[in-house]
């Protein structure tokens, strides 16, 4: 048995999720739900509570299959529909009657919605008060973990718990990225086979997006055509990228397989890797493992970063980690993927996160195509000197100062960010465009 296979294979399955819509207005609607099912009667109020991540992930993104946007939407959606084994999928039970009765509710003033200040970590807290009584339900660090659930409980509202990166080291992050590719290679193909569902959920995004003329997937495979644009791992890449966000973020109802609780995330980790698959004729089981690889370090990297955070976790995480993935695809050394990760590292950290929406997909867009960009370079020697600015020759300590600068180090940006879209909100200046229906 390879070395510690159990915690890297948990590590692996705990973190492909499949989700239907942006996972923080359905993080928000599973913690109602929840709510909800401790409780029988009419909502007579409910109160939630969100951490600023949270709230700025959700304020404009497209809710699947509807035209509503919003956090008291979505938390009104899940105190109706009421089905939180669905958990991320929680949004695929969207009907005509459980819309009307979700916005009766928000018309009539009785759900509110309040950022959870100086929390620096995922963080929702439900209020929920019903003919029947009172219950308040805690979700912490995960999209669908459910911290805790006390009924009849005061309605003070809890202090988020302060996050201390010591204090709270997760198993992955005693690994070191020569041990995480070792178990790629050594563990049997057949315990990788649950991969193969994400592989069919994501390309099935990214088929459906393209299908919209105007969207920006559409048009670099237009540009390709054209002869505007290289046919090549760099533009396959980015078309399925660009056009599975898109289509996701717009609010097409449709499920795509999450890493480290982000759809996006997913979406750059495994059609960065199919489409340089698809160009190099990559063997199924060489994808597999280099999806695996990808994946892992993801959570490695989002275990430093945080969950959400006012970087780009789709570039500064997911494409990171992406770049490694081709590396290994293309046969190149362990020595490479590090290369290919600091070309990434050392060159678009700091590209901020300013929400959830459709523009999301041009920043897969870049991030997919530098990723595979910057895998080539390693591979031909071109390597950013590890004792550049952030970079470190060591695997740990490069993403210990990655965690450094989203928290504490960009904590007033997040803030900061913030202030802009809520008074974008207020003016009446906030993203309006409908929903697409699949």
């Amino acid at each position: 048995m390879i070395k510690n296979e159990e915690i890297l294979l948990e590590a692996l399955k705990d973190t492909l999720k499949p989700a239907t819509g942006c996972t923080e207005p359905v993080a928000v609607a599973y913690s109602a739900a929840t709510a909800k099912a401790q409780l029988d009667g009419e909502i007579r109020y409910a109160e939630i509570y969100v951490d600023e991540g949270i709230y700025k992930n959700a304020v404009y993104v497209g809710i699947p299959g509807i035209n509503e946007r919003g956090l008291e939407v979505a938390a009104a959606l899940g105190f109706v529909i009421e089905t939180p084994e669905k958990e991320l999928r929680i949004f695929e039970n969207i009907t005509e009657e459980c819309l009307e009765k979700a916005l009766k509710l928000v018309e009539a003033g009785r759900i509110k919605v309040s950022i959870a200040n100086q929390c620096d970590r995922l963080y929702i807290e439900t209020h929920l008060e019903t003919s029947e009584g009172k219950v308040r339900v805690v979700t912490l660090d995960k999209h669908n973990h459910i911290e805790s659930i006390e009924k009849e409980a005061s309605f003070e509202r809890y202090v988020c718990p302060a996050y201390h990166q010591k204090e709270n080291q997760k198993p992955i992050q005693s690994f070191s990225l020569e041990e995480i590719v070792e178990f790629v290679e050594d563990i049997p193909i057949e315990k990788l086979q649950f991969i193969e569902k994400g592989i069919e959920l994501n390309i099935h995004a990214a088929r459906v997006g393209l299908k919209s003329e105007h969207w920006l997937g559409s048009n670099i495979l237009k540009m390709v055509h054209d002869n505007k644009m290289s046919d090549d791992m760099v533009s396959r890449a980015q078309i399925l990228c660009a056009a599975a966000s898109e289509a996701r973020m717009t609010g097409i109802r449709l499920p795509v397989m999450s890493v480290s609780g982000s759809g996006n995330h997913g979406l750059t980790v495994f059609l960065t890797n199919m489409g340089v698959a698809d160009k190099a004729g990559t063997s199924h089981e060489k994808l597999l493992r280099a999806l695996a690889l990808s994946s892992l370090l993801t959570v490695y990297i989002k275990s430093f970063t945080g969950v959400l955070s006012a970087m780009c976790g789709c570039g500064v995480a997911a494409g990171i980690a992406a770049s490694a993935g081709v590396v290994y695809q293309l046969g190149g050394s362990v020595e490479a993927m590090y290369g290919a990760m600091l070309n990434m590292v050392g060159s678009i950290t700091g590209m901020i996160c300013d929400g959830g929406k459709e523009g999301c997909a041009y920043k897969l867009t870049l991030a997919s195509g530098w990723a595979v960009q910057s895998a080539l370079f390693a591979m031909n020697h071109s390597i950013i000197h590890d004792t550049d600015g952030i970079c470190v020759p060591e695997f740990r300590t490069l993403f210990e100062h990655m965690g450094h600068i989203c928290n504490p180090g960009m904590m007033a940006t997040n803030s900061s960010i913030l202030d802009i879209l809520i008074h974008k909100k207020s003016a009446g200046r906030g993203a309006v465009c409908a929903a697409a229906l699949a």
